[in-house]
């Protein structure tokens, strides 16, 4: 099946093309010329294309190198942050907990100097 439209789609292609140099008001000098100039345009466009994906490329690895350098470095940042707010929190950290320690002993006597009297 796909053979027989394989065939059709030739022979229409070229009964096309030949009735369309047959009816062409254009000499043939002409037709060229003007083939010619639609083929330069186009492959003019396809270089541009071509041209602008690659740079496309290659901002998108640029980018892509910089966003995991920069998150690398945020990560690291917020790490060291981290660490040194919790070193610089632990003496704090520690004395509340002693003057939480403290005042729960402090209320333990009290209670009981309450349950004597």
């Amino acid at each position: 099946m796909s053979n027989h439209f394989m065939n059709g789609l030739i022979l229409g292609a070229a009964a096309g093309g030949i009735y369309g140099l047959l009816k062409s008001p254009r000499t043939g000098k002409e037709n060229r010329a003007v083939l010619k100039t639609y083929v330069d345009d186009t492959t003019v466009l396809v270089n541009d294309v071509s041209r602008s994906v690659n740079d496309l490329k290659g901002a998108i690895a640029q980018l892509t190198n910089e966003g995991k350098t920069l998150a690398e470095e945020f990560t690291q940042d917020v790490k060291e942050s981290v660490d040194e707010f919790s070193y610089e929190a632990e003496p704090r950290m520690r004395r509340i907990q002693e003057h939480t320690e403290k005042l729960t002993a402090d209320m333990e006597d009290l209670t009981q100097s309450i349950k004597q009297a």
